[in-house]
């Protein structure tokens, strides 16, 4: 670390080792590529029970509905 007077004001440079404040690792990573998997599976469970939960909603019935009374219109 280093520090110079410029117009007036203490300046302090750092080198890149000190900037960086320690080694390269790969736990950050690793910690966001685990974190990332784990909320898609958990999106993909919730959308899922969901999906299977839902045997018949209004809206299959009303296109039920539709359907019958467009094949008996078009006899």
């Amino acid at each position: 670390m280093e520090k110079r007077q410029e117009d007036g004001e203490t300046v302090t440079h750092l080198s890149k080792v000190e900037a960086r404040s320690g080694s390269r690792t790969t736990v950050t990573r690793s910690i966001l590529v685990t974190s990332l998997a784990l909320v898609i599976a958990v999106l993909l469970i919730v959308v899922a029970i969901g999906y299977f939960r839902a045997d018949q909603t209004g809206a299959d019935e009303v296109n039920g509905d539709n359907s019958a009374r467009s094949a008996v219109r078009q006899d």
